[in-house]
């Protein structure tokens, strides 16, 4: 215990000052009731996100906003007196390090200059220590995976240029970074040394990667129509509750009530209401919401806390994003409402 507190008092603290800055559910009733995408922005600008700047191109302001989340990364890696904790944080963290490495990916597939793609990239700031001067210049697949020798990264891209070369597409590589970066999680949790200190990390942990495996199951299935045993090849390790022949069987469910039925029982009864595919997916969002702010609110000397707050504040983004686009298209405020976490829309103003 006392341990422990040593470990994460500081850390947690500033989780705790810097969680008092987010948006409340009066902030987001504001920003789904404004008239365009104009007046979005201006409302944007009275809360944590005053920094965004308005001027720039949609794409460029919703990189912008992820600014926010990296600062926060660095300021509790900074504040972690824990090696081992600090590494899961980091592992986490090199999630975005994947997104960019498929974005510069993307652009070699389609021949674009890195003038083309560095506006797309993640504004990862110091915490990455990838060189991404030198990778955003790389024209193929083989140069990139030159420039990242010594990283996470490089050994498993190496490894899918086989099937990349035999089909000439970019998805084996892109699978490659997803599992390597969340191989690269699991593996941190696994090394930390204290029972309760691993058992809060997977819980928080296995619990977000569980229902991004039924996400991606969901989406592999039923937009893109891979067969079971494809889906499970792109499954994520470090599940806590589904394992790959769950992840198997949930593939083969052709209706929304046989994929709810071979959830765990906890999952299914929370989605036993679910009548249609894309409810899903603000469903298992709330569900993972849940998770994190359980997580927030109990003992707090652990990194499940500082993970906890670290998912939830890019949830918040990302709800922040789905409004912005959806406000662009002009949708009504109750058809965006539905395509985010409910949860999100009922959080408390913060004194």
């Amino acid at each position: 215990m006392l341990l422990a507190a040593a470990r994460y008092s500081f850390a947690n603290a500033r989780v705790r000052a810097l969680r008092s800055k987010r948006l409340s559910g009066e902030d987001f009733y504001f920003l789904l009731q404004a008239d365009d995408l104009a007046g979005l922005l201006a409302y944007l600008a009275t809360t944590s996100y005053g920094h965004v700047r308005p001027d720039l191109p949609l794409r460029s302001v919703q990189r912008h906003l992820f600014t926010t989340l990296f600062t926060h990364y660095h300021k509790i890696a900074g504040s972690l007196r824990h090696a081992a904790g600090r590494r899961v944080i980091l592992a986490l963290f090199a999630r975005f390090e994947a997104e960019n490495l498929k974005i510069l990916l993307r652009g070699i597939a389609a021949g674009h200059d890195h003038a083309v793609t560095d506006p797309l990239l993640y504004p990862l700031g110091p915490l990455s220590t990838l060189a991404w001067e030198r990778l955003s210049e790389c024209a193929t697949p083989e140069e990139l995976i030159r420039a990242l020798e010594g990283s996470a990264f490089a050994r498993p891209l190496a490894h899918a240029m086989a099937q990349y070369q035999a089909g000439g597409a970019i998805p084996p590589l892109e699978a490659a970074l997803d599992l390597a970066a969340f191989r690269h999680l699991a593996g941190a949790v696994a090394a930390l040394a204290g029972r309760s200190d691993r058992k809060a990390a997977r819980r928080v942990l296995g619990g977000y990667v569980d229902i991004l495996n039924c996400l991606w199951v969901i989406r592999l299935r039923v937009h893109f129509g891979l067969s079971p045993e494809e889906i499970v090849n792109y499954s994520l390790p470090g599940g806590r509750d589904i394992s790959l022949r769950d992840l198997h069987r949930l593939a083969k469910a052709d209706t929304v009530a046989r994929f709810i039925a071979r959830l765990p029982t906890g999952m299914a009864a929370r989605l036993g209401s679910l009548r249609d595919w894309p409810e899903f997916r603000p469903a298992l969002q709330s569900m993972l919401l849940r998770l994190l702010r359980r997580t927030l609110a109990s003992f707090p000397f652990h990194v499940g806390v500082e993970a906890g707050y670290l998912l939830e504040k890019e949830m918040e983004i990302r709800a922040v994003i789905t409004i912005m686009e959806a406000r662009a298209q002009g949708l009504a405020p109750e058809t965006v409402a539905e395509r985010l976490p409910a949860a999100l829309l009922r959080e408390s103003p913060h004194v």
